[in-house]
């Protein structure tokens, strides 16, 4: 599979994008009179722009899964070489672990307690965010730390 990819994918790849793009551009060319005929209010409501839109998601979904197998088949077939990356996995998920059980549920009293009530953002949602913006800050430092030890390891080389 991965040879026939290697040597096709671009191509196969080259021609859906192409036959997508004639058929939403079919569908849109053959309802444009409507549509322009159409008070601008009601332009959201029609369904010419539909296809590309499906067409969209549908080709990031398939590109997702397919990402996530083949990172899969690649991690399974070298297990060994794999460990360093799946400690980094593990990491990623302590810290963020770490971070939602040390976040506080909601934000009573705060600033952001008018803008929780306005979105019915809930104490579980409110935890979650908070970890996720703790986990890419503490991502972001991680970072920026090891490009400088990098830099400067690399300057005494």
């Amino acid at each position: 599979m991965y040879k026939f990819l290697a040597k096709n994918g671009q191509t196969i790849a080259f021609g859906i994008g192409v036959l997508i793009a004639i058929l939403f551009l079919g569908s849109v060319f053959s309802g444009l009179e409507e549509f322009n005929a159409q008070a601008d209010e009601d332009r959201f409501t029609t369904g010419i722009f539909d296809l590309g839109i499906m067409a969209a998601i549908a080709l990031t979904i398939l590109c997702g899964i397919a990402a996530v197998l083949f990172g899969l088949m690649q991690m399974l077939g070298d297990l060994k070489g794999s460990i360093k990356g799946l400690l980094g996995i593990v990491a990623l998920i302590a810290i963020f672990f770490i971070a939602y059980s040390m976040a506080a549920p909601a934000a009573d009293g705060t600033a952001l307690a008018g803008v929780e009530e306005q979105f019915e953002v809930t104490a579980g949602q409110s935890k979650f965010i908070s970890a996720a913006i703790f986990s890419a800050a503490a991502m972001a430092a991680l970072a920026a730390g090891s490009f400088v030890i990098s830099e400067i390891v690399s300057f005494f080389k």
